[in-house]
């Protein structure tokens, strides 16, 4: 995979407490696992998004619940 070199400044205490949390020291690495994290959350946003607009099989959803997705068992047996 190719990389690009950015310069970003951020929040020095979002920088340091992701470090903490991820148990990474590389800042590179830590932006790469946040535009990862931002790009998958967005795609399950689109998805819920589509998903109210047009429920499938006559359900009706009123709101998404991002956490409702946690729950389900996604492994096919």
């Amino acid at each position: 995979m190719s990389k690009v070199k950015v310069s970003a400044t951020v929040d020095p205490a979002h920088l340091e407490r992701a470090k903490e949390l991820t148990g990474v020291t590389s800042v590179s690495e830590v932006l790469e696992r946040g535009l990862v994290a931002l790009i998958e959350d967005e795609l399950e946003r689109i998805h819920a998004d589509g998903y109210v607009r047009a429920p499938q099989d006559g359900e009706t959803v009123s709101a998404v619940d991002a956490a409702v997705w946690a729950d389900l068992p996604w492994d096919e047996e």
